[in-house]
């Protein structure tokens, strides 16, 4: 057979497999049922084409083939399953990797403003900046990142407590920057999941004073020196 006859051949398969999926208007005789679209125009193709790839799920004899969850509906048209082929795994590659940085970014944000918050243990008890609040608002206003620069403040729950804190840390944040740099503050409802460094000096402190006796020396070689000797024959 010539190679204008192979080509004949292979031309006439590809018809019969696609039919007119790939066609002109003209070969759709018959409206679509599943859409309110003309079949055949290129709203009706665009449509078509958000359909997605792969065998779909049906009932045959009370069974559901295939077992896994599959889409249901009209199958893809030939030239959308061999497009789909042709691409793969795109485009749900870049919808896969778009979704982890989703995550990521939610993640970096939170964190970040867990780490922009002052809570209860940066304020006094008349409500002002406390020297350790001052210095973790010098860092929020150094080191956080212009698109996270957000002061944040834990709520207390008490709308004049709220209002003493964030006017002290406006006043404060005017002082730092010489009145040049305008940074939201806010009120944010959360928790302190770390202690601050007093408490943990004295959780330290009552540990050490809680160990039995006898207890190590410090390592200067006082009577713990004379110790047995061990024997080094019969």
């Amino acid at each position: 057979m010539t190679h204008a006859g192979h080509t004949w051949i292979a031309l006439m398969f590809a018809v019969t497999i696609s039919g007119c999926a790939t066609g002109p208007l003209s070969c759709f005789h018959a409206p679509d049922p599943y859409s309110c679209l003309e079949p055949g125009s290129d709203e009706w193709w665009a449509e078509r084409a958000q359909a997605p790839p792969g065998v779909r799920q049906r009932c045959h004899k009370g069974k559901m083939w295939p077992v896994r969850p599959r889409p249901t509906g009209e199958p893809q048209q030939f030239s959308h399953t061999y497009h789909s082929a042709h691409y793969w795994p795109l485009p749900y590659l870049c919808q896969d990797r778009q979704y982890i940085r989703d995550i990521t970014e939610v993640q970096r944000a939170n964190g970040w403003q867990q780490e922009t918050t002052l809570f209860h243990r940066h304020f006094d008890e008349n409500h002002m900046l406390s020297v350790p609040g001052q210095l973790h608002l010098t860092d929020i206003l150094e080191i956080t990142p212009d698109q996270y620069r957000t002061i944040h403040i834990q709520a207390s729950y008490n709308a004049e407590i709220d209002s003493a804190r964030v006017a002290n840390v406006r006043n404060v944040v005017a002082q730092l920057t010489g009145g040049m740099e305008a940074v939201p503050v806010v009120i944010r409802q959360g928790r302190d999941y770390s202690r601050p460094a007093s408490e943990v000096q004295t959780i330290n402190d009552l540990y050490d004073s809680s160990i039995p006796t006898p207890r190590l020396g410090g390592g200067t070689g006082g009577g713990t020196a004379a110790a047995t000797a061990i024997p080094t024959g019969p």
